[in-house]
Order: C-alpha cells, then sequence, then structure tokens
C-alpha cells in the first residue's frame, strides 16, 4: 500500500502505534488528538490531512501522536475502533440475559442503537472518506469491515444462534440471518443520509421504521409454537 504519511514522519519512520498505560492527562490528550483527526479527516479529508494539522488543532507533540497511534492510518483506525465498541455496546442489553429480554425487545433496542448512531453526523463523516478515498487506503478500508459490519454481524449471529438452539427461534444459518436484519434496518437508511446529508429521519419516525423491520423479522424467524 501507498503510504500517505511519508511527508510527516521522520526519517527513520514513527514507531510503533500501541495505547501505553497513560494517567487521565495522558488519555485526555489521546482523546483530543482523535477528536482533532476525526473532524479534519471528515473537513479536509484523509489524504489532505497531515499529522501537522491535527497536532495544531489538538496540541501536544508528534511524539505523543505516535506514541498512541503510529502514523495517520493508525489514527484512522483508532477512529474506527471507537466507533465501534459503541454501536456495538448497543447490543449489550440483548445479551445480558435471554431469560428477561425478548427477542423483539433486544433486536428493537440494538437496532435502534445501530441507526442512530450509524446516521449520526461524525460516523456518517468516517464513512464517506472510505468512500471517496477507499481506493488509496484499501488497507483502512478492509480493517473497517473487519472492525465495523462484520464484527456487528458475528456479534449478532451469536445471540440469534443462543435463540435458535433454545427453541425461541427457527434460524439455519444465524450468520445469514444476522446480515439480512442488518441490511433491513440500515441500508435504506444509511445510504439516504449518505447522498442526502440533511436528510435524517425524525426519532419517532425511526422509531416506527425500526419496530417494523424487527416484526418482519421475527414473523420469519419464530418457531410455529413460539
Amino acid at each position: 500500500m501507498t503510504s500517505t504519511t511519508h511527508k510527516d514522519c521522520p526519517a527513520a519512520g514513527p514507531p510503533t502505534a500501541g495505547l501505553p498505560t497513560v494517567g487521565p492527562r495522558g488519555l485526555a490528550r489521546r482523546q483530543a488528538i482523535l477528536t482533532a483527526a476525526r473532524h479534519l479527516f471528515i473537513a479536509k479529508g484523509f489524504e489532505k490531512t497531515t499529522l501537522s494539522d491535527i497536532i495544531a488543532e489538538a496540541g501536544g507533540s508528534r511524539a505523543t501522536l505516535y506514541e498512541h497511534f503510529g502514523d495517520k492510518e493508525g489514527l484512522f483506525r483508532a477512529i474506527m475502533e471507537e466507533d465501534n465498541a459503541m454501536i456495538l455496546s448497543g447490543l449489550a442489553p440483548a445479551e445480558t440475559d435471554d431469560r428477561v429480554v425478548t427477542p423483539e425487545a433486544g433486536l428493537t433496542a440494538f437496532a435502534l442503537h445501530l441507526v442512530t448512531a450509524l446516521l449520526n453526523e461524525e460516523t456518517t463523516g468516517t464513512v464517506r472518506i472510505l468512500i471517496s478515498e477507499g481506493d488509496r487506503i484499501p488497507d483502512i478500508a478492509e480493517a473497517f469491515f473487519r472492525i465495523g459490519p462484520e464484527n456487528a454481524i458475528r456479534r449478532l449471529a451469536e445471540y440469534l444462534k443462543r435463540l435458535s438452539d433454545s427453541g425461541v427461534l427457527r434460524i439455519e444459518d444465524p450468520a445469514a440471518a444476522a446480515q439480512a436484519f442488518l441490511g433491513m434496518v440500515t441500508g435504506n437508511l444509511l445510504i439516504r443520509r449518505l447522498i442526502l446529508p440533511e436528510s435524517a429521519p425524525a426519532i419517532p419516525d425511526l422509531d416506527r421504521y425500526v419496530r417494523q423491520a424487527v416484526r418482519l423479522f421475527l414473523n420469519g424467524a419464530r418457531a410455529p409454537d413460539a
């Protein structure tokens, strides 16, 4: 892959990215760098944003940036990981206790959290970067699918498999079912948001949309005696 950061790096190159053990001030500096990078990537594009731009907005030093993230690609990966962790946290209510949380309640909670997060301006901004510059940063584009959609499908498939194994649902291929469900609740909404940035639906409309998708999904997967 062609590097996009050589003009910002010293001759020997930056040290390997990682998350060192730091205190509250170090974590605050790390978050400031991430926030600045996200803003600049969306405003200027990944290719045109330099490490110098990020440091100028976030403060701190190049050494701190290298210590936490390694390089510009490491920064973008960290942003994707942050988004993914936030999105997947919405699956937690469905995973806590299958005996208490019904499939409809669990899937609705997860789907509402997911679409709200995906329609967030910062998240869609990140997706636009991948669409416009994915051919120049193919490794990051591939990492996006591993960190984001594929991880979400895997987690949801595990939940659906447990429900199927317990007899609540009837699902032959949990991974395919998870992919289909995520497509139902996100596909049209995300595409519209990407093409028409001002078209985010109102929360009540979003709630109705998600609940209808959940009912359609469950009516096709529910066991006859459930």
